[in-house]
């Protein structure tokens, strides 16, 4: 059983693409256009960020919130990337936090879209 923040085995990645295979299609271009540290512009794979899509279906599926989103978006930067809040200069604080929320909101609102 994952729980909430314990980063997910490759082999976890792949079982839960292929049990949210339709949402997981639509939220990969989502989350590649997001982008929140720069690999994808820098180059890198589009399934970069599976380890994150993955996690962001399951925690829509249970109702999460937009905070909780958030949350756990700022947790895996930092835990996962290394691209935590403090590693965020002052000036750029508040546009970090920014995108951040903002993709969380859009991302329940795309999700509740889905659900119609």
């Amino acid at each position: 059983m994952m729980y909430m923040w314990e980063h997910p085995s490759n082999s976890q990645v792949k079982q839960l693409k292929n049990k949210y295979k339709e949402l997981y299609i639509q939220l990969e271009p989502i989350v590649n256009a997001w982008d929140p540290i720069g690999l994808i512009e820098g180059g890198a794979p589009k399934d970069e960020y599976d380890c994150i899509s993955v996690q962001l279906i399951s925690m829509l599926n249970k109702g999460r919130s937009q905070n909780d989103i958030y949350e756990f978006i700022i947790h895996e930067l930092d835990d996962h990337f290394g691209m935590g809040i403090d590693s965020i200069s002052s000036e750029y604080m508040e546009r970090f936090i920014k995108k951040h929320k903002d993709f969380s909101a859009n991302l329940v609102k795309w999700y509740t879209s889905q659900k119609i």
